[in-house]
């Protein structure tokens, strides 16, 4: 199993459409256990101009010396953390969405650091701005915080094998504790390649030499239900509002109520139900952890504790703890 993250789970992503934890959702349905489903990276300076993905500003910008700034001009990460714009991505990103959030709309200033030496030097940036109508030598780059990459996902051993037999999962989908709570940038290109290889030896190991006279097996997919208009935006929403950046009992309490009311709508949907159990998932191991560490932030539990652990939670486990604070009826 590789087939990526979780980042279109929420409404403002860096990740293709097709990304939305279906992949993990799908292995967790059938009995696979999930590790660190709570931990979810935010890129601090997404290109802010409605497409959805939203290209990324990389953090390189930053690296030449490009300034963060709201719209009354005041370069705020200063006040934050004594490395400014260089602070760690999840500290960036909380920083960025405060600043969102209180309608300050922030900025990235590349102007006085790169001028046009910013469209030959990062033509992405570049092209992106141009396409989204901004001119970066002359217009500061607006900027918001956008799921990114997925630290938890089907829990694997150093093989790449999950608890499920014969299931063996690498990349995004995959979590092998490499990414601890707060992946590196550039760490999930290397650790998909190396245990995309130990997953094929192990693989190789455990099948043996192929036979030669196995039958061939043509696969037709049955036809499916298309998830109903609407699911999807409503999922999204709920998750960055429940399940995003900044996180707190009441918020994920109802973001669990909302995905379990969109399942119920549409039952028969094994894509939403996908969706839907990588949400779960999520929204539930947040609610567990009563901490912030990394990218997981608690506004009620703002301290580290000591001692950090990884979490580890099947499906059946998270339904269970949704199940318990949908509301009484009379």
């Amino acid at each position: 199993l590789a087939g990526g993250g979780s980042g279109g789970l929420y409404a403002l992503t860096t990740n293709p459409p097709r990304i939305r934890g279906q992949a993990i959702g799908m292995a967790a349905r059938a009995g696979a256990q999930i590790a660190d489903a709570e931990f979810v990276q935010f890129h601090p300076t997404a290109i802010d101009c409605g497409q959805d993905p939203a290209p990324l500003a990389t953090e390189a910008l930053r690296g030449e010396g490009a300034h963060l700034l709201n719209r009354l001009g005041e370069r705020f990460m200063t006040a934050l953390h004594p490395d400014a714009e260089l602070a760690p991505r999840d500290v960036v990103a909380r920083a960025i969405y405060a600043q969102t959030q209180a309608g300050l709309r922030p900025v990235l200033d590349t102007r006085a650091c790169l001028g046009d030496r910013i469209l030959a030097d990062f033509p992405a940036v570049a092209g992106a701005c141009a396409r989204a109508g901004i001119d970066p030598v002359r217009q500061p780059i607006p900027v918001a915080a956008a799921a990114h990459y997925h630290m938890g996902g089907v829990a694997v051993d150093e093989d790449g094998r999950a608890s499920l037999d014969r299931l063996w999962v690498c990349g995004e989908a995959s979590s092998t504790g490499l990414h601890g709570a707060n992946r590196l940038a550039s760490n999930g290109l290397l650790e998909a390649l190396v245990f995309a290889r130990r997953c094929a030896l192990s693989i190789e190991a455990r099948l043996g030499p192929p036979a030669q006279d196995a039958a061939l097996i043509t696969l037709r997919p049955a036809a499916r239900p298309h998830r109903r208009p609407g699911a999807g935006r409503r999922l999204r929403r709920a998750m960055t509002e429940g399940a995003g950046v900044l996180r707190d009992a009441q918020g994920l309490t109802r973001c669990l109520r909302e995905i379990a009311a969109i399942e119920a709508a549409q039952p028969d949907c094994p894509a939403l139900l996908n969706m839907t159990a990588t949400a779960t998932l999520i929204a539930a191991a947040a609610l567990m952890r009563q901490e912030s560490r990394g990218a997981h932030c608690r506004t009620d539990f703002p301290q580290t504790l000591p001692e950090g652990r990884r979490s580890r939670l099947t499906l059946s486990q998270a339904l269970a703890l949704r199940a318990s604070l949908e509301p009484e009826t009379t």
